[in-house]
């Protein structure tokens, strides 16, 4: 196992600490930032936990987090390595106090994810995976258990977003019921949906809806990690730092590498 799992794991875990103590609490301080998505106090506690613990662990290797991403790209595009970093990824699943919120933590090199941890503060389980180490799956007070992504077969699963859903799936999930006969699907909240197809809990997922860099990279690792794949719309692999914005392309989460992919796209249908 690669030697920054565990320290980053018990990073991940004291900013889950921090959250859970304002999840507890009746105001959790929300803000609204310049995009309209909220803000809590927990996005912050949870920001500075792992900027400082980071600091420490790697002083050497620059950080982007969704609290700290003013960083021009004439800057940022120099870097070859980085953390990637989402405090708390599902706010609005914080705020409604449905418990489906993670800790994202990701080391970018060379523009793609190379190692992940992924923390839900509520039950305590982590995932984790990197390029060299396979994909984890551990719970609260138990030894860690490798995970792998399944053979897709009928019938398949679909997952979604809790919060997001648009029109742009509707041919996509049709095509795959032509060719699967009838999904079976299911809705989480934050990354935890690329953690349950990394643990071969389901097939696909499509995002067909704005995310940011930092809501993906290490659920990408963990899935990579696990045997499967993250391809954007163009059926290429997601990358990162590659331009100014760092809004991501749509794409799909996909547990096995031998998936009908063309499927997926809609000009490949055309």
């Amino acid at each position: 196992m690669n030697p920054l799992i565990q320290p980053l794991l018990q990073i991940a875990r004291e900013a889950g600490d921090a959250i859970m103590t304002i999840y507890q609490q009746d105001d959790h301080g929300i803000q609204e930032k310049a995009d309209n998505s909220p803000l809590t106090q927990a996005d912050l506690a949870a920001h500075r936990i792992i900027e400082q613990g980071l600091n420490n662990l790697t002083p050497d290797i620059p950080q982007l987090s969704e609290e700290s991403a003013e960083i021009p790209f004439s800057e940022r595009s120099q870097w070859q390595r980085y953390w990637l970093i989402d405090p708390l990824d599902g706010t609005k699943e914080f705020i409604r106090r449905n418990d489906e919120f993670t800790v994202n933590i990701a080391l970018i090199e060379d523009h793609q994810p190379v190692m992940g941890v992924i923390c839900l503060p509520v039950s305590g389980i982590c995932y984790f995976g990197s390029r060299d180490g396979g994909a984890w799956k551990q719970k609260r007070d138990q030894a860690p258990a490798m995970i792998q992504t399944r053979p897709h077969n009928s019938p398949l699963k679909v997952l979604a977003s809790r919060r997001h859903k648009t029109d742009k799936e509707t041919p996509v999930l049709e095509r795959l019921t032509e060719q699967f006969g009838p999904l079976q699907k299911d809705n989480y909240g934050s990354s935890l949906k690329m953690c349950v197809i990394a643990e071969g809990l389901a097939d696909i997922y499509p995002r067909l809806y704005p995310t940011c860099e930092w809501d993906t990279a290490a659920a990408q690792a963990v899935v990579e990690a696990a045997g499967g794949q993250i391809l954007d719309s163009q059926l290429q692999p997601l990358r990162y730092n590659t331009r100014e914005s760092l809004i991501n392309p749509d794409f799909f989460v996909i547990g096995d590498k031998a998936f009908p992919t063309t499927l997926l796209s809609n000009e490949s249908q055309s």
